[in-house]
């Protein structure tokens, strides 16, 4: 989705309609409704085949041009095409927190627009962490912010990027000793449009080792994991997809969702690691959906396994037939499953 990107990319969040278009691809209708009109005009244009610098020379309202520097082509424009179109950031991060069930108005923190103050996760009563949004290109920025929002408060704090693109051992410090968790949002949030926005899975399954550890009351009663699996879906329906070690993509039609081993309710509660039957799972995908006595991962106690784990995948699925058939001297998915690309 190119709206994270976006929010990276974009200096300031304003630009006029060819740069916003640039960036957004066709996703700019879904943005539109949320640009507003500023009174400046731009004084450079992005002309198409990725020339980002053209001059605007205004001769007259009816006479305006983008000219080529190096080589003094013109292209001519309309007054329209160089009004500058700004974001309304409250409006997107109103939707955006709404649908994190966040509480409160998010509000930019300091003179800058790439540091925002979402609101605050309130998973049971008495207990609320401050949420954070830095939205900066540069690592060094974010985590700059991320240091910065630590350092108002001594609680422990979420902190949001658009996308994953900051990771790294910088980061990671900041991130060291648990006391800040750090989610991205093109992980947590699906896009409508404007700012409407849908959470993947609710924000306590994504923050459950950061919750353990400042808020165990709050992951206590854990209900038990179930997918948004659309009526009349059958196993031939579901494609999974290992991504890591721990992840795995799920599609069924047009509905795609990202997984943990947690999510899916394959975790061991002793070790917090993934279970036997993640790993026999993920042994069928190293396999292409085919476990045999000839498989790298063939053992007797797979026999147990492959109940316990079609018993999971049926509860967390609502498919009641068994996902796993007996094909010659093992058993074959009903679903397509492959491992990491």
């Amino acid at each position: 989705m190119r709206l994270w990107r976006s929010l990276e990319e974009v200096r300031g969040w304003a630009g006029v309609r060819a740069a916003w278009r640039e960036h957004m691809g066709d996703e700019i209708a879904l943005l539109e409704p949320l640009l507003r009109p500023m009174e400046e005009t731009a004084l450079s244009w992005p002309a198409p085949g990725g020339v980002d610098n053209l001059r605007v020379v205004v001769h007259a309202e009816d006479d305006i041009v983008a000219v080529n520097p190096e080589t003094g082509e013109t292209t001519a424009l309309a007054l329209e095409d160089i009004l500058i179109w700004t974001l309304d950031a409250e409006a997107l991060f109103g939707g955006l927190a709404g649908a994190l069930g966040l509480l409160g108005a998010p509000s930019p923190v300091g003179a800058g627009h790439r540091l925002w103050w979402l609101g605050e996760f309130a998973p049971i009563e008495g207990v609320r962490f401050p949420v954070y949004l830095a939205t900066s290109r540069e690592t060094r920025d974010v985590v700059s912010g991320g240091g910065y929002v630590a350092a108002l408060t001594t609680a422990p704090l979420i902190f949001f990027t658009p996308t994953r693109a900051a990771a790294g051992p910088a980061l990671d410090a900041l991130l060291t000793g648990g006391r800040v968790a750090w989610i991205a949002l093109e992980d947590e949030l699906e896009w409508d449009g404007e700012a409407a926005f849908r959470a993947k899975r609710p924000l306590a399954d994504a923050l459950r080792p950061f919750l353990e550890r400042h808020a165990p009351a709050a992951v206590e009663a854990e209900p038990p994991k179930r997918f948004p699996t659309p009526a009349g879906t059958r196993w031939a329906d579901v494609s999974m997809r290992f991504v890591d070690g721990h992840t795995v993509q799920v599609r069924i039609g047009d509905l795609t969702r990202r997984l943990t081993f947690h999510d899916m309710g394959l975790e061991d509660k002793r070790t917090k690691n993934p279970s036997v039957q993640f790993d026999l799972l993920a042994a069928f995908a190293n396999e292409h959906g085919t476990l045999t006595w000839s498989s790298s991962a063939a053992t007797r106690q797979n026999q147990k396994r492959r109940e316990r784990l079609a018993a999971q995948l049926c509860a967390f699925f609502g498919i009641e037939v068994d996902p796993f058939v007996a094909e010659g001297d093992g058993w074959r998915a009903r679903f397509t499953i492959a491992p990491d690309a």
